[in-house]
């Protein structure tokens, strides 16, 4: 008489050694981006700082992610120039200093989670977001001096044109170590003497657009930068003021932001 034959054990009972398997989410969440065509994001934040920093200088006489520009100004205060504007160097000093650790905290936080996550990179743009529009909501309180006619932006007792600087220099450094995460060195969307250099300098700067695809990204960026400064000088001038060129910058962040969870995914390795 023959033994019977025991029965297969169930499909749907797993070793107890077995990896628990991850859900799609937070596969997606977690998978690494293709940097294909992500330059055109890179373009978009030297049009921002284009935006930001022309809209600032107008009303602080500082910059917010051009920092050669607030060293010099740092410079010229010790000898307590210009004479106009007495504390012009305690404004780019914080913006400076904001901008340091914002690159610093910014780094370290993308480095240790992955810099090219489609999380990391969503969080990032969100979190920049974030602190324009604590920003520009205080300005649009009233709570902040921003304009031509306030005394205080020449330091007025309480200095409170500081806050949305440190806040908006801070986040400038956010969308800089994404950039540089992404590989796009020859677009640095703070600071362009390099790129001039880099362009003038060119062996092949005559090629045709196909042949030489780094200078034609220095060009892209020269031209944004110069795009947003146009463009928030303008809004400076209209009725809605910096705040508009600021609200503009948070929406396109917010924009920018989202667009990750939706790009291409790196090839698996």
């Amino acid at each position: 008489m023959e033994k019977p034959t025991p029965a297969p054990a169930p499909q749907d009972l797993e070793a107890p050694d077995a990896p628990v398997k991850q859900s799609s989410i937070l596969q997606k969440w977690q998978q690494n981006l293709s940097t294909t065509h992500a330059d055109l994001v890179c373009l978009l934040l030297c049009f921002l700082t284009g935006l930001c920093d022309s809209s600032a200088y107008n009303a602080w006489s500082c910059f917010l992610g051009m920092q050669t520009g607030n060293t010099i100004f740092l410079g010229l205060g010790a000898s307590n120039q210009p004479s106009s504007k007495p504390w012009g160097w305690l404004k780019s000093l914080v913006s400076i200093l904001s901008f340091f650790f914002g690159a610093m905290i910014f780094s370290i936080a993308m480095r240790s989670v992955g810099a090219l996550r489609r999380g990391t990179l969503f969080v990032s743009f969100l979190v920049q977001m974030l602190f324009i529009i604590i920003a520009v909501a205080l300005i649009e309180a009233d709570l902040i001096p921003h304009t031509s006619d306030d005394a205080a932006l020449d330091g007025g007792p309480l200095f409170l044109e500081l806050i949305p600087i440190a806040l908006l220099a801070f986040q400038s450094a956010g969308g800089m170590t994404c950039s540089r995460s992404l590989g796009y060195n020859e677009i640095p969307t703070v600071v362009l003497t390099s790129v001039y250099f880099d362009i003038a300098s060119d062996p092949k700067i005559t090629d045709k657009p196909t042949a030489n695809v780094k200078r034609n990204r220095r060009v892209g960026g020269v031209v944004a930068l110069l795009i947003g400064a146009i463009v928030g000088g303008w809004l400076s001038r209209s009725s809605g003021g910096m705040e508009s060129a600021l609200w503009m910058a948070a929406g396109l962040k917010f924009v920018a932001a989202f667009g990750w969870l939706f790009w291409k995914a790196a090839p698996a390795k």
